[in-house]
């Protein structure tokens, strides 16, 4: 089935291609936020342009705004790391139990709203850890729908480790995919994942 295509008009002198399914959606964005069409693309090329200067990866930039603004709907706030580690490590043992239970909980329905957004991959879980575990590296190696996982943090003390342990493993159960071999240790969490279904998210 053919591509049906528009031009549209970048300056005086240059024009670009762009399908008609695309600039239908742009059309019906344009007419919500009540701005021109031109104007709207416009906009928007601008601000994608502004991001990319920072990180190359457009889908990317674009997905982590939405995740962003997924978690934000969590009441997520951002605090200092230090000062988050030194409160997890004066707390008693029975009130961290139930920060656990709530980052459970956060988890599971934060990881089921990204299953129906964006699909169960490996890749939306490393979107997802990239901006929910800001000081941790997130590292995904593998192929063919079996992964090894490892998020790492020089200085984060054990308690935040484990917390970490289970937005991964809760993640993980919203996501469909399958984890086994988990490992815990101060500033490190390492897993094994499968994608079930053979599903690849690579």
């Amino acid at each position: 089935m053919a591509i049906v295509r528009r031009w549209c008009l970048l300056s005086a002198k240059r024009f670009i291609p762009i399908s008609e399914s695309v600039l239908s959606i742009a059309a019906k964005l344009a007419e919500r936020s009540g701005t021109p069409l031109r104007d709207f693309i416009e906009l928007v090329l601008s601000e994608v342009l502004k991001a990319m200067q920072f990180r190359s990866n457009v889908i990317e930039v674009i997905s982590i705004s939405d995740l962003l603004d997924d978690l934000r709907r969590l009441g997520a706030v951002v605090l200092p790391k230090d000062f988050v580690y030194r409160v997890l490590e004066v707390i008693d043992e029975k009130t961290y139990e139930e920060l656990v239970e709530e980052i459970r909980r956060a988890a599971s329905w934060y990881g089921t709203l990204v299953k129906v957004k964006r699909g169960p991959t490996v890749d939306t879980l490393r979107l997802v850890l990239n901006v929910w575990l800001p000081d941790m590296n997130v590292s995904v190696i593998g192929s063919g729908g079996k992964y090894k996982l490892v998020a790492s943090s020089s200085k984060q003390p054990l308690r935040a480790t484990r917390l970490a342990a289970v937005i991964i493993e809760e993640l993980c159960r919203s996501l469909e995919l399958k984890v086994s071999d988990v490992k815990v240790s101060q500033g490190i969490v390492s897993v094994v994942i499968e994608e079930v279904g053979g599903r690849s998210g690579k």
